[in-house]
């Protein structure tokens, strides 16, 4: 009798696991039924959205957690009895336990890794073309490598911690290792958070014009996590550590705007009018900005004398041009048109002059000085 109830028992234990089981799997077609019904009603274009890029890429994973938790809860429904046959089974029901803990997160894991990349593709490809800055284009295919490393490690970690083994060794093997890793690669690591701090400043573009303090100038070909490509005046192509452009004071004269001032420095006789000199430098200036695509168009010449000179009077004249290279047109071609227009009207622009004064001779049989006279300067 005890035999015939003991064999009912683990049938009808046998049967209710084997139904325990059958339900999770309908329930794991109907749930991925449904993920494919709600994927066509919103799915509007070829290129998928954030829902339908979540959704798809928890349809599998999440038939496998609903499969994978029918056969543990089925398996231990089934050896859940006081049974001689199956009691040696009764020890495997940790055993199990773990197996299930490690496959759901082993399997989430992969699950976040995916969708982190698929988002980070997706925005690559619908979002980042369009902003004004390039951070993100230069920031996220770096952190798109990064990120997945850094999940499955993480989830491997926890893999381990669910069944029991310990992780501080590790973790604390992995914090020496690492220590060694960085010590190893300081100068590129150095320029790597550089690269950070250069690249999410937003500060240089590309095709601004910049000049480090007592080094290379050029035009910004490239902002990289290493290094900072230029080309030159020369066009040739510059390679600066980030390291070294975090340390030293650059100045670019494309910021805030590509507008720079452009200031012609002269000089003339002091017996020139200076009312007249200003007056045939400011008409040229306005001339010049007038004829010339490269000048800004809203912003008047201004002139002023600047300092009493060896031989002349000094003054300058600013105008502004619309970026860098304007600069050299522009003060071209006003130091022409000032050049012309004063050897038009009679100004003078004199040679450096130097007065010399000779003293009287002592006596001229000691072979004193003599003094002697000249029409023409002389220099020095």
């Amino acid at each position: 009798m005890l035999g015939d109830e003991l064999a009912g028992s683990t049938l009808f234990r046998g049967i209710a696991a084997a139904a325990v089981f059958i339900i999770f799997i309908l329930l794991a077609l109907i749930s991925r039924l449904l993920i494919r019904f709600f994927l066509k009603r919103i799915r509007r274009r070829d290129d998928p959205g954030i829902p339908e890029i979540i959704l798809e890429s928890m349809r599998g994973p999440f038939g496998f957690f609903l499969v994978s938790t029918g056969l543990l809860v089925g398996y231990l429904l089934a050896i859940g009895i006081e049974n001689p046959i199956l009691a040696q089974l009764s020890d495997t029901r940790d055993l199990a336990i773990k197996i299930w803990k490690v496959s759901v997160i082993l399997t989430a894991t992969f699950t976040v890794a995916h969708v982190v990349d698929r988002l980070i593709d997706w925005y690559l490809l619908n979002i980042a073309e369009s902003t004004e800055t390039k951070i993100d284009d230069t920031l996220l295919p770096t952190l798109r490598r990064v990120l997945p490393i850094t999940i499955y490690a993480a989830g491997a970690l926890v893999a381990i911690d669910s069944v029991g083994v310990s992780i501080s060794p590790i973790l604390a093997g992995l914090g020496i290792g690492g220590l060694a890793v960085a010590l190893a690669v300081q100068p590129t690591l150095s320029n790597f958070f550089a690269g950070t701090y250069v690249v999410t400043e937003g500060e240089l573009k590309e095709g601004d014009f910049i000049e480090l303090e007592g080094g290379p100038s050029g035009y910004v070909e490239d902002v990289g996590w290493r290094s900072t490509k230029i080309r030159s005046r020369f066009n040739n192509l510059v390679i600066i550590p980030n390291s070294r452009m975090a340390e030293s004071i650059v100045t670019n004269y494309f910021s805030p705007t590509p507008a720079m001032n452009v200031i012609v420095t002269c000089g003339v006789s002091y017996d020139a009018n200076l009312e007249d000199v200003e007056r045939f430098s400011i008409e040229e200036a306005e001339a010049v900005i007038n004829d010339s695509d490269q000048a800004i168009k809203d912003v008047e010449p201004f002139f002023g004398f600047s300092n009493f000179g060896d031989s002349n009077i000094d003054f300058f004249v600013f105008l502004q041009a619309i970026d860098r290279t304007g600069t050299f047109t522009l003060k071209s071609e006003l130091i022409k048109r000032i050049h012309e227009r004063f050897n038009v009207e009679g100004i003078e622009i004199n040679y450096p002059v130097r007065k010399i004064v000779y003293s009287e001779p002592v006596n001229s049989d000691q072979g004193g000085i003599f003094k002697t006279e000249s029409d023409e300067p002389s220099m020095e």
